[in-house]
């Protein structure tokens, strides 16, 4: 068994299994630091950093460029990011992603309110309608607002009526800080109301 074992053992079977050896073995070379001198400008994007591997402190400031169009982010002229956002027609400031009127209206019931609102011309938007009691309560946060009307506004939001079956109670705010009351959609029911636009933007 030897003997034909030994006649196997050639020159080309030793170089053949050390050739195989150092392929599954493999070779490596690793480098623990990498300077700044190792690198091409521009060679290593944001991208291929290890999050959290460089802090404030290896950050020189006199290198950071100025960001554009930011030298003036903290001064906005005294308006709101949602005024900014929103681009509202005249007469209406922005309030909950809508435009509510500043002014109250003449009072009207429900019905002829919503009508009335439905029936403002705008070129731009398919005609306005009541606010919700959340888009009036929203508006009244800022100063452009005129006063709350002495008798409520009307709002959108409608209940069937607990007193009179087949009518409908129309929910409206008593006062600028959102209190309630219900008003039976009736001549005598009539209130104060606001119409709500969409942006123009």
């Amino acid at each position: 068994m030897f003997t034909r074992l030994r006649r196997r053992l050639s020159y080309a079977n030793v170089v053949a299994t050390l050739a195989l050896f150092l392929a599954l073995g493999g070779s490596s070379y690793a480098v623990s630091q990498i300077s700044g001198s190792q690198l091409r400008n521009n060679s290593v994007s944001g991208k291929k950093l290890k999050r959290n591997t460089i802090g404030g402190t290896r950050i020189k400031e006199s290198r950071l460029g100025t960001v554009p169009r930011a030298r003036n982010a903290a001064r906005l002229g005294g308006l709101t990011a949602q005024r900014l956002l929103l681009k509202c027609p005249d007469g209406t400031i922005p309030a909950a992603d809508v435009c509510v009127e500043t002014q109250a209206r003449a009072p009207l019931n429900y019905d002829s309110a919503v009508g009335a609102c439905g029936s403002t011309d705008s070129t731009r938007t398919p005609g306005r309608r009541l606010p919700t009691h959340g888009e009036l309560r929203r508006a009244f946060d800022f100063d452009q607002m005129g006063p709350i009307a002495p008798e409520g506004e009307l709002t959108s939001e409608v209940y069937p009526s607990g007193s009179s079956p087949g009518q409908v109670e129309v929910l409206f705010m008593t006062d600028e800080l959102g209190h309630v009351g219900v008003v039976q959609d009736r001549d005598d029911g009539a209130k104060a109301f606001r119409c709500v636009a969409d942006p123009l933007n």
